[in-house]
């Protein structure tokens, strides 16, 4: 028989498991993957295929990922408030809060906080929720992309084309 993975002949075929795919294969070849059992080299999984469903939400990943999104279409988009620095610092101004009580409560060091309330940073999203959540404030926004205004005009623009007829 032909090993599915070098294409050997080989009198010897066994059936291994190989990132989540069945393969028949040589003894050589076994040893990149687990047996049904669950033997062999790699001892990381239980060594069984894939689940249906498992398989199936790959295949819906993978086909989001790969879908064509239209660029000319408006969106929307979530961005950090302008301001982000006087919100932050009137809430926690409103709490009684000092920089360093609020460093400590959502684990940073205070001179982070007083980069953000001074605005020579910017959060990280991770920061942005944990301030969110400390604060009860809300830091993001929904912004809508604008197309870009056609820059052509048909009366406007004069082609070579143009330049020919006038002569």
């Amino acid at each position: 028989m032909i090993c599915e993975m070098c294409g050997k002949e080989s009198d010897y075929i066994r059936t291994i498991f190989l990132e989540g795919a069945q393969l028949k294969v040589c003894k050589e070849c076994s040893r990149f993957g687990e047996g049904p059992e669950g033997k062999g080299p790699s001892k990381k999984g239980k060594g069984v295929a894939p689940s249906r469903a498992v398989v199936e939400e790959r295949l819906q990943a993978r086909e989001r990922r790969m879908r064509s999104r239209d660029v000319f279409k408006e969106e929307t988009v979530i961005d950090l408030v302008p301001d982000y620095n006087k919100v932050i610092r009137e809430a926690r101004m409103a709490r009684n809060l000092k920089q360093d009580e609020l460093a400590s409560k959502v684990n940073e060091k205070s001179s982070v906080i007083a980069q953000l309330e001074n605005g020579s940073m910017r959060p990280s999203d991770q920061m942005i929720k944990k301030l969110e959540k400390e604060l009860n404030i809300k830091l993001t926004e929904k912004v809508a992309l604008v197309k870009p205004a056609s820059t052509k005009s048909s009366r406007d623009v004069l082609t070579l084309g143009d330049l020919i007829k006038k002569k």
